[in-house]
C-alpha cells in the first residue's frame, strides 16, 4: 500500500508541474487551450490527493506495521475511531490533510467560476496550483512530510497515540482548524488574482467576502474548541496559556478579523484598498505561518510537532511568498487608490480604522512573544501577553459597542444624545453597580490571584460590556420599530424579517454579543483562587483489582470544604470492549474522590484522576514507559467553577522517593499467580502516601463557554444560505 500512496503523491507532484506551466503559458500568450489544460490538470490533482489520502486511512484501519506514520501514531489497540481520526495526529498525516482540503477547496472555487470569462480568474488557479505543489513537493521529498516512509523492518507493534489527543474535543479541533487556516488560501488567491491583472471592480469583493466569512468562523471555532480541550483535559485549571501552538491560530484570526470588518469600509466607502489587500497577503501568510509553527518544531507547545525536516524548506517558501506579494501590492499601489478620504476619526469608518489597527499591532505584538526564545533567548510568559492584551482588549469591547451605534462620515459628537446616549449610561450604571457590589458576589481568600489593576479592568469590561449589548439591543429595537410602522408587522414578525433580511448586519451583531459573553467570562479572572493541598492517606485492605487508599483530611480553598475519601488504582481498558486486557491496553488509573461543602452545607461529591498510558516499544513490543495525563473534575455553576485535580503522590514522609506506584500496580494486576503472590506484591505498596489536590476556584467560566456556543451558531446562520429567500 505504501507504493500506491508515494505513486499518487509523484503523480500530483507532476501533475501540479504540468499544469502550472500550462496557466504560466496561457496567461503569457493569452492561450485559452493552455488555460484549460492548466485548470483540469489542477482539478485533476484533487483525484491523486484524495485517493493518497484513502490510502493512508486504510494502512491506519488495517495498522499496517510497514508504514512508518502508522508505527509511530497509532495501535491495534486503540479504539476504531481513535486509530483512524490519528491520520492528523502526526506531521506528515496532518500536511496530507492540509493538501486535501486544499484541493478540496480549490476544486470548488474553480468550479464555481468554470464558465467565467474574467481574465483574473486564471491566475487565481496559478495560485492555488503552485500552493497545491508545494506541499506535494514536501510530500515527496521531504522524510517528515512523507506519508507512506516505509518501517523497515517491520515493527512488533504501533507506539499509540499521543493520550492527551484522546479527547473528544481533539478530534473535531484540528480538523476544524484546519479547515479554517487552508480555507484562506481562496479569498487570497481571488484578491491576489485582482491585483495582478488590475481587474478591480467590485464584483470580486462579494466572493472574497464569502470565503473570508467562512474561513474566519472556522478558525474561531477551532480556537474555541482548543480552548475547551485545555480546560477539560491539560489539569491546570485554565483555558489560555498563550502557548505558541495556541498563538499561531490567534494571529491569523485576528488579521481575519480585521480584514472582514475593513471590507465593510471598501464597498460603502470605497476606502482601504491597499490596506485590505495588505490584511489579505498578511492573514493568508499567516496562517502558513502558522502551519510552520506547529510543524517545524522550532517553537515547542503542548500539541506541537518535534524538530522536522521541513522547518527549513517551509520558511523559505513563505519568506519567498510574502515578500513576492508584497513587492507585487507596492508596484501595483497606484491602482488602489482610495475614493474618499477619512472625514472623522470618530464616525463609523474611523471606528473600524482604529479596530484594524489594534487588531494588527495585537497579531505583531503576540508574533514578538512567540518568538521571543529566539530572538531573546527566554520565552515570554502569559503576565507578559495579559500586561499588554487585557488593555489592547477593553479598547476593542469599547470599538465593539461603539461601531454599530456611530454613522458615516459624521463623528460622535454630532450623534451622540440620538444614538450612543441611552447605551452609555447602562455602562455607566452597571460599572457603578458592580464595582460596589463585586466584593459581595465573588468570594475572596488568601489564595485569590487579582490586584487592584486586575479589579479595575474586570470593571471596566463588566460597564463596556453592559455598553455593548445595550447598544445592540437598541439597534434590533429600531429596526423592529421601523419595520412595524412601516409593514404593519408585529414585533415578532419584524424581528424575523428584519434578522434574515439583513444577516450581514443583524447576525453580525449576534456574533458580538457572543464575543460580549466570553470577555465577561474573561473578567471573572480577576477573581480566580488557586491553591494546593497535601492529603494524608492510608492502605486499605485488598479488594480485588483495586488498591485502595483511605483519608478523612480536609482542606478548605474560599467558601469551600474538600473532604478527601479514597484513591484507588485500578485498570481501565483502552480498546474495544471485546479487547482482553494485556500489557498494551490497560491503563493505570489513580482515582480520587472527594466530598464537597459550600457554605458547610453538603454539595456533591467530585472525583480526579491521573492516568497512565503504556507506551510500548514498536522494535521489540515491550512495556517501554507509562505516559501520564490529567483528568480533572469540574463543578460547575452559573457563577463559578469548581475545579480540582490530583497532583502528585509521595511518601508519607515527604523526603523519600516518591512511589512508582503505576508500576507496582501493573507487577500486581499482572504478574500474580496465587493467592500468597498477590498478597506478597500488595505489601509492596506503601502503607501510608500523601497526595497533593490542586485546586481552582474560576469564576464567570460558563459565560466562556455559553459564548462560544452562540459564537457557533450565529457564525453557522452568517455563512449559511438559510432566509435568503425571505421578502421584504
Amino acid at each position: 500500500m505504501n507504493e500506491l500512496g508515494i505513486l499518487c503523491l509523484i503523480a500530483s507532484l507532476s501533475v501540479l508541474s504540468f499544469s502550472i506551466l500550462q496557466l504560466s503559458y496561457g496567461i503569457i500568450k493569452k492561450n485559452e487551450h493552455a488555460i484549460l489544460l492548466g485548470r483540469n490538470s489542477f482539478l485533476a490533482n484533487t483525484f491523486f490527493i484524495a485517493l493518497a489520502f484513502f490510502v493512508l486511512l486504510t494502512a491506519l484501519w488495517r495498522m499496517d506495521l510497514t508504514n512508518h506514520y502508522v508505527v509511530m501514531h497509532s495501535s491495534e489497540h486503540l479504539p476504531l475511531f481513535y486509530r483512524v481520526t490519528s491520520i492528523w495526529s502526526g506531521s506528515s498525516g496532518s500536511l496530507l490533510f492540509w493538501s486535501l482540503l486544499l484541493n478540496l477547496f480549490g476544486f470548488i472555487a474553480i468550479w464555481k467560476n468554470r464558465n467565467s470569462s474574467e481574465d483574473r480568474i486564471p491566475v487565481m488557479y496559478l495560485c492555488l496550483a503552485v500552493l497545491s505543489w508545494f506541499f506535494s513537493f514536501l510530500a515527496v521529498f521531504y522524510d517528515d512530510a512523507k506519508p507512506f516512509r516505509e518501517f523497515f523492518p517491520k515493527a512488533v507493534v504501533g507506539r499509540g497515540l499521543n493520550p492527551l489527543l484522546q479527547h473528544w474535543a481533539m478530534i473535531i479541533h484540528p480538523p476544524i482548524l484546519y479547515i479554517g487556516y487552508v480555507s484562506f488560501a481562496i479569498p487570497f488567491a481571488v484578491a491576489m488574482s485582482a491585483l495582478i491583472t488590475g481587474n478591480l471592480s467590485s464584483n470580486w469583493l462579494k466572493s472574497i467576502r464569502k470565503w473570508s466569512l467562512f474561513s474566519w468562523f472556522f478558525l474561531g471555532t477551532g480556537i474555541l474548541l482548543g480552548s475547551k480541550w485545555a480546560y477539560e483535559e491539560l489539569g491546570w485549571g485554565g483555558y489560555w496559556a498563550w502557548d505558541p501552538v495556541e498563538n499561531a491560530s490567534l494571529m491569523p484570526w485576528l488579521l481575519a478579523s480585521a480584514f472582514i470588518h475593513s471590507l465593510i469600509i471598501q464597498e460603502r466607502r470605497g476606502m482601504l484598498k491597499f490596506w485590505n489587500m495588505l490584511l489579505i497577503i498578511l492573514t493568508f501568510h499567516f496562517t502558513l505561518l502558522g502551519t510552520w509553527i506547529t510543524r517545524s518544531g522550532v517553537l515547542e507547545g503542548p500539541h506541537s510537532f518535534s524538530k522536522s525536516t521541513i522547518g527549513t524548506p517551509f520558511i523559505i517558501y513563505i519568506g519567498l511568498s510574502f515578500f513576492v506579494f508584497i513587492g507585487i501590492l507596492i508596484y501595483k499601489r497606484k491602482d488602489l487608490t482610495p475614493e474618499r478620504d477619512l472625514e472623522a476619526l470618530t464616525s463609523k469608518e474611523g471606528s473600524f480604522f482604529l479596530n484594524n489597527f489594534i487588531l494588527v499591532l495585537a497579531c505583531l505584538v503576540i508574533l514578538l512573544g512567540v518568538f521571543s526564545p529566539l530572538l531573546y533567548g527566554k520565552e515570554f510568559k502569559a503576565p507578559w501577553y495579559n500586561s499588554w492584551g487585557i488593555p489592547a482588549g477593553i479598547f476593542l469591547l469599547l470599538l465593539m459597542g461603539s461601531a454599530p451605534l456611530l454613522t458615516w462620515r459624521k463623528g460622535v459628537g454630532k450623534i451622540f444624545f440620538s444614538t450612543l446616549s441611552k447605551p452609555f449610561l447602562v455602562g455607566v450604571f452597571f460599572a457603578v453597580i458592580y464595582s460596589i457590589s463585586y466584593n459581595r458576589f465573588f468570594d475572596r481568600s488568601d489564595y485569590t490571584i487579582s490586584d487592584n489593576l486586575a479589579e479595575i479592568y474586570s470593571i471596566l469590561t463588566v460597564g463596556l460590556g453592559a455598553f455593548a449589548i445595550a447598544g445592540i439591543v437598541q439597534e434590533y429595537y429600531r429596526g423592529m420599530r421601523a419595520r412595524v410602522i412601516e409593514f404593519s408587522e408585529n414585533y415578532f414578525q419584524a424581528f424575523y424579517r428584519m434578522l434574515f433580511k439583513n444577516k450581514r448586519r443583524y447576525g453580525g451583531y449576534l456574533v458580538h454579543f457572543a464575543v460580549i459573553l466570553i470577555f465577561l467570562g474573561y473578567a471573572g479572572n480577576a477573581f480566580k483562587q488557586k491553591s494546593s493541598i497535601k492529603y494524608f492517606y492510608k492502605l486499605q485492605n485488598s479488594t480485588g483489582n483495586e488498591i485502595i487508599y483511605s483519608s478523612a483530611d480536609k482542606g478548605y480553598l474560599g467558601n469551600y470544604e474538600i473532604e478527601a475519601d479514597t484513591i484507588k488504582l485500578k485498570p481501565i481498558l483502552n480498546g474495544e470492549a471485546n479487547q482482553s486486557p494485556n500489557l498494551f491496553n490497560i491503563i493505570v488509573s489513580q482515582e480520587a474522590k472527594y466530598k464537597i461543602k459550600r457554605h458547610l452545607e453538603v454539595k456533591d461529591s467530585m472525583t480526579t484522576e491521573r492516568r497512565f498510558y503504556p507506551q510500548i516499544n514498536h522494535l521489540t513490543g515491550g512495556f517501554e514507559t507509562h505516559i501520564p495525563t490529567s483528568e480533572p473534575d469540574i463543578q460547575s455553576t452559573p457563577k463559578e467553577d469548581l475545579y480540582i485535580q490530583l497532583g502528585a503522590i509521595e511518601q508519607s514522609n515527604l523526603k523519600d522517593e516518591n512511589p512508582d506506584l503505576p508500576i507496582m500496580f501493573m507487577e500486581y494486576f499482572f504478574t500474580a499467580r496465587s493467592f500468597s503472590e498477590k498478597e506478597e506484591l500488595f505489601n509492596r505498596f506503601p502503607k501510608q502516601i500523601v497526595a497533593n489536590l490542586e485546586i481552582w476556584i474560576n469564576p464567570l467560566v460558563k459565560l466562556i463557554w455559553l459564548g462560544s456556543v452562540l459564537f457557533f451558531l450565529s457564525g453557522l446562520f452568517i455563512i449559511l444560505p438559510i432566509g435568503e429567500s425571505v421578502k421584504k
